[in-house]
């Protein structure tokens, strides 16, 4: 924000000069670059816009700083040519929108050209000069921080009305751009029209021209979040809107009020009336009790009574009944430690001692969550797989696409003030970025190998908001769904995860290829995650796994099982199945089959031709027979063999080949 140096000086005069003034603001205030000539840029924190985004409030602390006095305008000795408010009234709808709204009637304006001074601070502040009565409205802002605006009066009808806008309400603003309002928008308006967009730009219609000759001078104070909701909506940023969005004092209002009329007075020859101020609810007084002992023991430092006395006195303070009175325009200061931080600061923080904090060393533990994270990071880039980053948004047709439910019931999360339609969400899954990736990719290469590790969210029935995070692993190959299969296989036994099957999905996906997918899970039935072949994209698969569960059921794994003393009996089954048939479905039935004495099932072909019969594939499994504690023979897996066949044959209507 631009500053100007002699403004500033004549504000709180000493004996300083500009290089001295910005080597002091960047040491007790603001970061302060010179621009050259007269000018200062001072970055304003957030926090700080309502009482330091003016000249004011750099001149209080600069006075602080140097321990002067301070020359502000006296505005108390406003004289007011009309006993009454004049034919205007205020009617404000929106009361939480608009704490407080000011304004005054104003006659026998004399409009034309502003005096050289208040043209050359304008434009060392980046503002240009229009005319005496607008330069008045700007000049007020960056003296005193209080945006403000006047109306020709004679084209505003029967009062104001502070409202939100009619649906598809239409305004041309000064600058000539004409905006299609909503309801979300606040108004200031007379009885027929918008005359302005509350906060951000005054409207064409009533703007003062050199023919105006009377005046409703405007100054209000908004709730900050529809200020810059409005101005983000609309795509109009103003130097009013970007004051208004850091939630200004209503004490304020008054302030520039005054301080513009005065001005008005003495530059445009007006006459005022009285000001009708609407202020429904007052801010209230903020005072803090400030313990001497309290902020020794926060900071670390003894101070001394009378040099904290005075700091906050320079800064606006006042003392009453041993506690400190918050100056109105301080909206920063709520607590103990915020008035501790005004003094440290202009005690000067290079100035504080040096103490090492004074901390129990304890045994350096790992995070198991992170350890997982690198394990499965090194094992997948050692496999060929690239790691991708995906935005953690997402758009409204993106969600639910993935069968989420495998990680909990959840509700989508809908952002409050979403940069755009396509990232109006948080993601509820991995999928889908990753699934954009695999897309983008193919146009260069044949084959894609990614992966993903990052937080998805859902809201769950008791509304609360849940993250987890999330494992996602895509390919686009010739092998796709048994290359992830195989690579699950290996990665659950890099990790030393070995009690868990695949049984069919059984839940409906939009991402996923009907028939095509499996749910992951523990041999406690604790759902890992997913598999399947991703819906309209040809050779691609997709893994999502919850991170979270994944830990735990690793954790419990680790409990050491002897290997049996008895040897493995292994047995091949090939088969001739329908196409439909689905691979989950024959690997649950083997392992229900015989429960005591199968161990391990898997896949280890598949094939698919015409030669095999119309609609018909081949499936070939490896079966492992083990008992605890025997030898089997081969007459016991020969038997459990025929009716695992049996079985297969009449459920499946399979041929065994």
């Amino acid at each position: 924000m631009k500053f100007n140096f002699s403004l500033i000086k004549k504000l709180a005069p000493g004996n300083y000069s500009k290089a001295e003034l910005v080597e002091k603001l960047n040491t007790y205030s603001f970061e302060t670059v010179d621009l050259g000539g007269d000018v200062l840029d001072i970055s304003i924190t957030p926090n700080r816009y309502a009482d330091a985004a003016s000249h004011f409030g750099i001149a209080r602390e600069v006075a602080a700083i140097y321990g002067s006095s301070l020359k502000l305008p006296d505005i108390n000795k406003l004289k007011f040519d009309f006993k009454d408010e004049g034919m205007f009234s205020i009617n404000i709808k929106e009361k939480k929108m608009c704490p407080r709204y000011m304004a005054c009637y104003v006659t026998d304006v004399k409009i034309g050209p502003s005096p050289k001074w208040i043209k050359e601070i304008l434009e060392s502040c980046g503002l240009r000069s229009i005319n005496n009565v607008v330069d008045v409205m700007n000049y007020v802002m960056i003296e005193t921080g209080q945006p403000l605006h006047a109306f020709d009066a004679e084209k505003v009808s029967g009062g104001i009305i502070v409202r939100r806008a009619e649906e598809k309400e239409i305004i041309k603003t000064i600058d000539d751009q004409e905006f299609t309002l909503n309801k979300n928008v606040l108004v200031i308006s007379d009885t027929e029209r918008a005359l302005a967009i509350a906060g951000i730009k005054g409207g064409k219609f009533s703007e003062v021209t050199m023919n105006t000759k009377k005046l409703l001078v405007e100054a209000a104070n908004f709730e900050g979040t529809s200020i810059y909701n409005s101005s983000r909506q609309l795509n109009l940023k103003t130097d009013a809107s970007v004051v208004f969005s850091h939630n200004l004092s209503p004490e304020l209002t008054e302030i520039g009020m005054k301080r513009a009329l005065q001005l008005l007075k003495e530059l445009a020859g007006a006459k005022i009336f009285r000001i009708d101020d609407v202020y429904p609810k007052k801010q209230p007084k903020k005072i803090i009790k400030l313990e001497l002992a309290k902020l020794d023991k926060l900071i670390g430092v003894k101070f001394k009574e009378a040099d904290i006395s005075k700091t906050l006195k320079a800064l606006g303070f006042s003392l009453y009944k041993k506690m400190w009175v918050v100056p109105p325009l301080r909206m920063d200061i709520n607590n103990f430690e915020d008035i501790a931080e005004e003094v440290v600061r202009f005690m000067n923080y290079n100035k504080l001692p040096f103490t090492p904090p004074h901390v129990s060393m304890g045994v350096a533990e790992e995070d198991e969550i992170i350890v997982l994270k690198d394990k499965i990071r090194k094992f997948l880039t050692g496999t060929g797989f690239s790691e991708v980053y995906n935005y953690s948004f997402s758009s409204k047709e993106e969600m639910n696409s993935a069968p989420t439910d495998v990680f909990g019931t959840s509700k989508s999360i809908a952002m409050a003030n979403p940069i755009s339609s396509q990232m109006a969400f948080l993601r509820d899954s991995l999928a889908p970025g990753l699934q954009k990736n695999l897309k983008d990719n193919l146009r260069f290469y044949e084959e894609v190998r990614i992966f993903e590790i990052g937080k998805i969210f859902g809201e769950l029935e008791s509304g609360q908001a849940r993250e987890k995070l999330s494992l996602g692993i895509a390919i686009s190959s010739k092998n796709n769904i048994f290359e992830l299969k195989g690579l699950i296989d290996a990665l659950f036994g890099e990790l030393g995860l070995i009690d868990y099957f695949m049984p069919d999905l059984d839940l409906p996906s939009r991402l996923l290829k009907s028939g095509g997918a499996l749910r992951i899970e523990t041999g406690d039935h604790v759902v890992l995650g997913y598999i399947g072949l991703i819906n309209g994209q040809r050779r691609s698969a997709i893994i999502e796994l919850n991170l979270e569960k994944l830990l735990e059921a690793v954790v419990e794994e680790k409990e050491y099982e002897p290997p049996s003393k008895y040897p493995s009996i292994i047995r091949d089954i090939s088969l001739l199945v329908p196409k439909t048939v689905r691979v989950g479905e024959i690997l649950k039935l083997i392992q229900d089959v015989s429960q005591e004495l199968v161990d391990d099932v898997d896949l280890v072909d598949f094939y698919e031709d015409e030669k095999l019969g119309e609609g018909r594939k081949s499936l070939t499994f490896r079966i492992v027979f083990l008992s605890e504690d025997r030898t089997l023979t081969d007459d016991e897996v020969n038997k459990e063999m025929a009716m695992i066949n049996q079985v297969i044959e009449e459920k499946f209507d399979a041929e065994l080949r």
